[in-house]
């Protein structure tokens, strides 16, 4: 089950930017090492993946993280795993990055109109990966203040981005489920001309619920919508929302 996690994740994970890769670092017979990156979450002293057994357990001491879901680089020796494997010991190659949503970002029925378009929602710069089958983990571009070379954090904690569902556009013969992202920005206008990564862990299991109330089935494909804008940090007066699909990776 694990090695079949760590393979979804090899495919599903390949779109995702800004240091989201997972790749295999087999530098001749004896290297048995695996680097990966992937959506867990935090379990105290391991993390927990998306099949609900398996936990990738640091090789030193984790510390207290505040948060529950996480992203995670790290590496294992895979001649350490066999297919019965529950429990991997691995290293962390950096620090975990909580994935949580902020405040008022959970998945609503009533959508929040955006105050700032998103940079895009192409394939090549944003992504949809699943944990589970009820939680889907988003990475977004969006526009961000630049000071001396960085982002500070005063301003990353300015943008929000929300997630809802129509319930009423969900016909009884429908197969797509409709998600919107609404960014918005807190305070003053100011110049923003870079754009940076936002990474969420959002459950949509109400949405499956209520999808699966009107058409007796799971959706076979999720479609995002935001308005976007990749010229500048602008809501467009018109034909500003875009959309992409994704499959939906669970059966019954």
């Amino acid at each position: 089950m694990f090695m079949k996690q760590v393979k979804f994740f090899l495919v599903a994970l390949m779109a995702v930017v800004m240091g989201m890769s997972v790749t295999s670092c087999m530098n001749g017979d004896d290297n048995h090492n695996v680097t990966m990156t992937v959506p867990v979450k935090y379990n105290y002293s391991s993390f927990l993946m998306g099949d609900g057994t398996t936990k990738l357990v640091p090789t030193t001491e984790l510390g207290l993280l505040d948060g529950t879901m996480f992203i995670i680089s790290c590496q294992y020796d895979q001649s350490q795993v066999t297919a019965n494997s529950t429990s991997i010991p691995v290293t962390l190659l950096s620090t975990p990055l909580c994935i949580d949503p902020k405040g008022n970002e959970t998945l609503t029925q009533t959508k929040t109109e955006p105050t700032n378009p998103l940079y895009s929602l192409d394939k090549q710069q944003s992504s949809l990966v699943y944990y589970d089958k009820n939680t889907i983990v988003l990475t977004m571009p969006y526009w961000v203040k630049v000071t001396n070379s960085s982002v500070e954090d005063s301003e990353v904690k300015k943008h929000s981005f929300c997630l809802s569902y129509n319930p009423d556009e969900i016909e009884s013969n429908a197969t797509k489920l409709n998600l919107y992202i609404s960014h918005r920005v807190g305070e003053e206008s100011v110049t923003r001309s870079n754009f940076t990564y936002a990474y969420r862990a959002y459950s949509i299991s109400s949405a499956l619920y209520q999808f699966k109330e009107k058409t007796g089935k799971l959706p076979q494909y999720l479609v995002l919508k935001a308005e976007t804008n990749s010229s500048k940090d602008e809501l467009k007066d018109e034909n500003g929302e875009t959309s992409v699909e994704y499959q939906y990776a669970f059966t019954e």
